[in-house]
């Protein structure tokens, strides 16, 4: 029998292959955003929305990729055009939402996802997002409720599991925010999100090696969005790989330049690295990009003050303080401010506020210790001390903090101790460490070692102007005024706005005889905001004591000194250069007065007790004091 092939024949013959459905626009789309190809996914919905205009799920899918473009106009009008289409599609909503989000007012998007609630209660999706902008909030509460019902109408969704480890660890819940994130990354491995999270924590954590893989892995799965570059920066710098760090926060600029977190994170690489310059312009521009962006504020603040921009740095601190009312290091900042320019009375409150808001922080009780002892309430500069006297190092620098509250506390024999051991056990301190003993040692009056440690550090970081300082003082002490001059030069060199150093740079020029460069020194501080009591206090030495006529000149020398002592009236110093005022003004009953209370302070050292009797003897013989040059 002859076999018939007709055309059905053929078509038998060939498969169902042949019939197989032309791909839709939408399934085009879809696939596009998977594969990160967001303008050939809008190109598609743009296909489908001209085949069926009236259909708001194809705005829907629109919305999305030119969201992910970064095309916000375009993205929100397609989620309108969706809503005036179907006004009771909580889709429509949830994606409108979900393009205001950190766009604009997180209310409005809240608003928008709160409708596609009551349209949908059982939304996990809309619950899942609502739960994202309400921990941003910092309304955890609100924000585990709604990720929990997420998580209770769809038990496998990766990213609920996500955002609530992402609450569990803004919460310091790190161990329990390790689970969910573990999780998330169990059910949907791909998704880039809780590498990102989970690696802040294994950098907290100090785990270091595990924080660079998951960082890493984020990168492989998402590498063109800035975050997966800002993740591993966060991971570099944490780790003090600040340069590395760099390198990452500039592949993450390439892909979006308009995002204030990526400058943020560059200025305070460079804050660590020591480019103040370069950290305030970068910090300068994160607050260009978001003006409230507390932390940056307080980074730009915190490089400023490293540039004794004192005054520009206390505006930062304010308004930092201002957005975020718990930002301790914005409240140390500002207490540090107050304390530079002696005025104590107002860096106690900062200093108390950070404590209220972190207890155990080191540098606030250590600092309103001292500013305690500043104002003289000596009871309470003790207790502060003991509290933090009480931890046993475990760690090199461990003996660091305990030597900086020896050295507060005056015991210069312990800081020693403490100093010598941290070197010993980790050389990496040594440029700190060396500074800080020759601190103890010059307490102690033991100049040669002094010296012999800051030349140490100076070695090994020839760039901190703190260190060239510290060795003036050390050689004015030892009446070694040319090379405490040289010494100064160099610290203003390096850090050319430090009235601080300007003000040592004049005292050192009277010591050397150089009254008229001492007085346009001072001049020149004068027309800073930087004038703390130091400054009125030494204006008022060189007007009343220097050995020269035409400098010489007491009735200004009063005025400075009703300042300094307004700023800080319980400094015995400020006493001893009263007394000189005074006697210069010819009112030796009063001389004698101050110069008394001066040497009745208990803190006095042998040659601050000596000088100060000649002083009063001199006032007693109704003479005035004159400092010669050297002497």
């Amino acid at each position: 029998m002859r076999l018939r092939c007709g055309v059905s024949s053929v078509f038998l013959l060939l498969g169902p292959a042949i019939f197989a459905a032309e791909e839709t626009p939408t399934e085009r789309g879809d696939a596009a955003m998977k594969a990160g190809n967001y303008t050939e996914a809008a190109a598609a919905y743009t296909d489908a929305i001209n085949r069926e205009p009236n259909k708001a799920g194809h705005y829907i899918d629109r919305t999305a990729a030119y969201d992910l473009l970064n095309e916000i106009e375009k993205a929100l009008a397609d989620a309108n055009k969706a809503i005036e289409l179907e006004p009771k599609n909580a889709e429509a909503y949830d994606a409108r939402a979900w393009v205001k989000y950190t766009r604009k007012p997180n209310e409005e998007a809240l608003a928008d996802l709160t409708k596609a609630l009551e349209l949908e209660p059982k939304f996990p999706r809309a619950l899942n997002r609502r739960a994202r902008i309400l921990a941003d909030e910092r309304r955890f509460q609100e924000a585990l409720a709604d990720v929990n019902k997420a998580l209770e109408y769809a038990e496998d969704y990766a990213d609920a599991y996500t955002t609530r480890g992402n609450i569990l660890y803004l919460q310091g819940k790190y161990r329990k925010a390790i689970v969910d994130l573990s999780t998330a990354i169990g059910f949907d491995p791909e998704q880039p999100r809780p590498y990102g999270i989970r690696s802040r924590i294994w950098s907290y954590w100090n785990e270091h090696k595990s924080a660079f893989e998951d960082a890493d892995k984020i990168v492989r799965l998402d590498s063109k969005n800035y975050r997966s570059f800002l993740v591993r920066a966060y991971a570099q710098d944490d780790a003090g790989k600040f340069e590395p760090a760099l390198a990452d926060l500039d592949e993450a600029r390439k892909r979006d330049d308009k995002i204030a977190e990526i400058y943020k994170e560059k200025a305070f690489c460079l804050l660590n690295l020591k480019k103040f310059d370069d950290a305030i312009t970068e910090a300068s521009t994160a607050i260009h990009l978001q003006q409230g962006f507390a932390e940056a504020w307080r980074i730009r603040g915190t490089a400023l003050l490293a540039e004794w921009r004192l005054g520009e740095a206390l505006g930062d601190f304010s308004m930092a303080l201002g957005l975020n009312p718990d930002d301790v290091r914005a409240a140390i900042g500002r207490g540090t401010v107050y304390f530079y320019w002696t005025q104590f009375q107002k860096a106690l409150p900062d200093f108390d506020a950070a404590l209220k808001i972190d207890p155990q922080s080191f540098e606030a009780r250590l600092w309103r210790g001292d500013t305690y002892n500043q104002l003289g309430r000596e009871e309470k500069a003790r207790a502060d001390f003991a509290q933090l006297g009480k931890s046993t190092p475990g760690k090199p620098d461990g003996y660091m903090r305990r030597a900086l509250v020896y050295l507060a506390e005056g015991n210069a024999d312990a800081a020693i101790a403490d100093l010598t051991e941290a070197l010993e056990l980790d050389k990496t301190l040594a440029p700190v460490a060396y500074a800080l003993r020759a601190s103890a040692n010059s307490k102690k009056e033991n100049f040669q070692a002094a010296i012999e440690d800051l030349n140490k550090a100076i070695e090994l970081d020839p760039t901190n102007a703190n260190n060239f300082n510290l060795r003036s003082s050390v050689c004015n002490r030892l009446k070694r005024f040319p090379e405490a001059l040289e010494d100064t030069r160099k610290a203003i060199q390096l850090a050319p706005k430090n009235s601080g150093y300007r003000l040592n740079y004049a005292y050192y020029l009277s010591r050397a005889g150089d009254y008229e460069g001492a007085r346009r020194e001072l001049n020149q501080i004068e027309e800073t905001a930087d004038k703390s009591a130091w400054y009125y206090n030494n204006l008022a030495w060189l007007l009343a004591t220097a050995d020269d006529d035409k400098i010489r000149n007491g009735p200004e020398a009063e005025e400075a000194m009703k300042e300094a002592l307004r700023l800080w009236p319980n400094e015995p110093r400020l006493w001893d250069t009263q007394a000189a005022v005074c006697a210069e003004l010819s009112r030796f009953e009063e001389a004698i007065k101050w110069e008394k209370r001066y040497l009745a302070a208990k803190k006095l050292t042998a040659e601050q007790r000596k000088n100060g009797l000649e002083r009063l003897n001199l006032y007693q013989k109704r003479q005035p004091y004159r400092q010669p040059p050297g002497g």
